[in-house]
């Protein structure tokens, strides 16, 4: 993890994977957050951090599409979850409290072992930045995700229904925890980009705090699926 808060045009190039030259055009673009001090950019490394959680959260659905469509990632959203994966009732408290019960639930659903420092690397993301992304969602996930940390591409859910503090940009509590579990950055964009697309329909997220029962959740992505992930077929289950 970076520690210095400021990078430089090479630091931020590294921590993002893009040449300097790209993140020189993307800055004088006004694409990413940075600040010209004399010839030289400097970049706020909190602010890259909300810019790329953000980012693809609030991309156009088409872009979203262009994401998830691959002839390598056919799973749908509700195969991804699975009942045993979610929990509507979390008694959570605080934010800690929160990772602790997400990684009871990986371990407990043979997603990870036991000892492979998961609550570790999502309390060192959290320190960097709140993965809330607003409207009483938040996305805890790790830094770089790894074979050591998940076994499988999955999707934790965890419901609180009185809500979290969980330092959210607008100040909300925060009701739905999504963990996506991938074991490379290649598919966790790609559950990211399920995800957001899914928080993208109107009124689902209000759909998912209310829900009684977890099996409504799961009918609730599976509707998701048939609707906007597999149009005009059904979905492999």
């Amino acid at each position: 993890m970076i520690k210095n808060p400021i990078m430089t045009t090479r630091e931020l190039a590294n921590y993002i994977k893009l040449n300097e030259k790209t993140i020189i055009r993307m800055a004088q673009n006004g694409k990413i957050p940075g600040v010209k001090v004399g010839s030289q950019w400097r970049f706020h490394l909190a602010a890259i951090d909300r810019y790329l959680q953000n980012d693809l959260i609030e991309s156009p659905n088409d872009d979203l599409d262009l994401i998830i469509r691959t002839k390598e990632d056919v799973l749908p959203l509700s195969r991804l979850a699975d009942l045993k994966f979610i929990e509507i009732n979390s008694p959570a408290k605080t934010s800690e409290q929160v990772l602790i019960e997400l990684c009871k639930i990986a371990y407990a659903g043979g997603l990870t072992s036991k000892d492979n420092n998961l609550l570790k690397e999502l309390k060192q993301r959290e320190r960097m930045l709140s993965t809330a992304v607003g409207n009483a969602v938040a996305l805890p996930h790790p830094r770089h995700p790894s074979p050591q940390l998940f076994k499988e591409p999955k999707i934790i859910i965890l419901r609180s229904k009185t809500g979290v503090d969980f330092n959210a940009f607008d100040k909300k509590l925060v009701n739905l925890f999504f963990m996506p579990c991938s074991s490379n950055e290649f598919v966790h964009i790609r559950l990211l980009a399920k995800i957001s697309k899914l928080l993208h329909i109107s009124g689902v997220t209000k759909q998912i705090i209310n829900a009684e029962t977890k099996e409504q959740i799961m009918r609730l992505l599976l509707e998701f699926d048939r609707k906007y992930l597999f149009p005009g077929k059904e979905p492999q289950v």
